[in-house]
């Protein structure tokens, strides 16, 4: 298994951001947890516990020249960040609904057609959607089938994350929790769009695009601060 020398911008990207970002994932996940494991809880901490899992997944990967391993943990790295995100949509939508309305059925059943649905990109990139060798620099590089493919299928998770988020704040009548509910939204909208810009620079490789990437992908660490003390502090109650 052969290690290779990792440049500035991916450094950044993997060792700073992302190694940082999933440890203090692990730690917000946990804490959660462990003041108690009603359903709440168990959503919430899954998202930050899938996200990190994809970090320690890409920062194993990242230093290795040898295929087919790096293209199936490339994969599987996104894969876990995407999957993360409907957790979040599920836990928008019992905040909205209730637990009784919208039951544990009904949470799996949108969980496993979504996982499903971003399963589908498995075959595209194996079969020249992503392209990770010497050519590359050993940086993950995508089709355009690849990336419309995706940004469609996290779009319909992050979509209505966002639009039952924005319901659930005009719901509250307290100053207090609509502020706090405002730090969840911020949060997510800080995700989601790092997201979508690592999936564009995935397309496009380029390498001034990939260090901005890189840099802005520090706010993620703002983006968990603010998940839990907007919300995921208040669920361990």
């Amino acid at each position: 298994m052969v290690l290779f020398q990792v440049d500035t911008a991916r450094f950044i990207q993997i060792y700073i951001v992302q190694l940082g970002m999933g440890i203090i994932y692990i730690i917000f996940g946990l804490m959660i947890l462990r003041r108690d494991t009603k359903r709440l809880n168990q959503l919430f901490s899954t998202f930050y516990l899938l996200s990190a899992s994809a970090t320690i997944v890409n920062v194993v990967y990242v230093s290795l020249n040898v295929n087919p391993l790096v293209k199936i943990l490339h994969f599987i790295t996104y894969y876990l960040f995407c999957f993360a995100m409907v957790y979040l949509l599920i836990f928008t939508l019992i905040v909205l609904k209730s637990e009784k309305v919208f039951t544990v059925k009904k949470h799996n059943l949108i969980a496993i057609i979504y996982g499903g649905a971003l399963l589908v990109l498995a075959p595209i990139g194996w079969y020249g959607g992503i392209t990770i060798d010497a050519s590359t620099n050993w940086k993950p590089v995508w089709s355009l089938t690849f990336l419309i493919y995706a940004l469609i299928v996290i779009s319909f998770c992050i979509i209505p994350t966002i639009y039952y988020s924005v319901e659930v704040y005009k719901k509250f009548e307290d100053e207090i929790i609509k502020k706090k509910w405002l730090f969840y939204i911020l949060a997510i909208l800080g995700y989601f769009a790092i997201l979508y810009i690592s999936s564009v620079s995935n397309y496009l490789n380029d390498p001034s695009f990939r260090l901005m990437t890189s840099i802005l992908g520090l706010t993620l660490y703002a983006t968990a601060f603010l998940l839990y003390y907007g919300v995921g502090k208040q669920i361990e109650k």
